[in-house]
């Protein structure tokens, strides 16, 4: 998934070989750690904490220092979401995703869900970035351009699951891959806000979920 970004993104917007997706820029170790604390700001304080006063004293250093490599509060949010997403492509990315077994897509794409503390972190600013996202047409590019990666992969790993025979009777790759993009987003929502459960049982939704798609689950 990862590798895979801007070829999806170029795909899914007609896009020429030259224009590179926004989650393909270069992105320089200083700016990866602010974005990191901005990420963290949004998960712990909400999206409207974000400041570089704010994310500058996560850092501990001076807002200056910050306002160099993000110049501005819009760039702070847009390169905390480029960051997120990048985060979670990766993660997707370490599982190796067979379409003829769909318990491996069941683990990756556990890592979109707050199992964890990282994933927590970007499963919040996930949300977050989709409210956000709504009043916000700045926002609201890479946004849709993230969620349509997501349902890209997500729809190519169906395909697979097709030919195999494990698709529900009735669903195409492209309509399994909204619906789950909406089964993993519904349920990011819904765990955020319920009280603490185990990680087995975060997967446990997910798996059940993902069987009114796929058979063998």
């Amino acid at each position: 998934m990862g590798q895979d970004v801007g070829r999806e993104a170029d795909r899914d917007k007609g896009q020429d070989s030259d224009q590179r997706s926004v989650f393909e820029a270069p992105m320089s170790p200083a700016v990866s750690t602010t974005a990191e604390a901005t990420i963290a700001i949004i998960a712990e304080q909400g999206f409207d904490r974000v400041s570089v006063r704010s994310v500058a004293a996560r850092l501990g250093v001076a807002p200056g220092t910050v306002q160099y490599r993000s110049p501005s509060r819009r760039a702070l949010l847009t390169d905390a979401l480029v960051r997120s997403v990048q985060r979670q492509a990766e993660r997707v990315a370490s599982h190796q995703v067979d379409p003829a077994k769909p318990e491996s897509l069941v683990g990756a794409l556990a890592e979109l869900l707050p199992i964890g503390a990282v994933q927590r972190e970007d499963a919040a600013a996930w949300v977050a970035f989709g409210a956000a996202a709504s009043t916000r047409p700045w926002l609201a590019a890479p946004y849709w351009e993230a969620l349509q990666i997501m349902r890209a992969w997500t729809e190519d790993v169906l395909d697979g699951a097709r030919q195999a025979g494990l698709v529900r009777d009735g669903l195409s790759p492209a309509k399994g891959a909204r619906l789950v993009t909406a089964l993993v987003n519904g349920l990011t929502l819904d765990l955020l806000n319920a009280p603490p459960i185990e990680p087995d049982e975060v997967v446990g939704h997910l798996r059940s979920g993902l069987g009114l798609v796929l058979d063998g689950l």
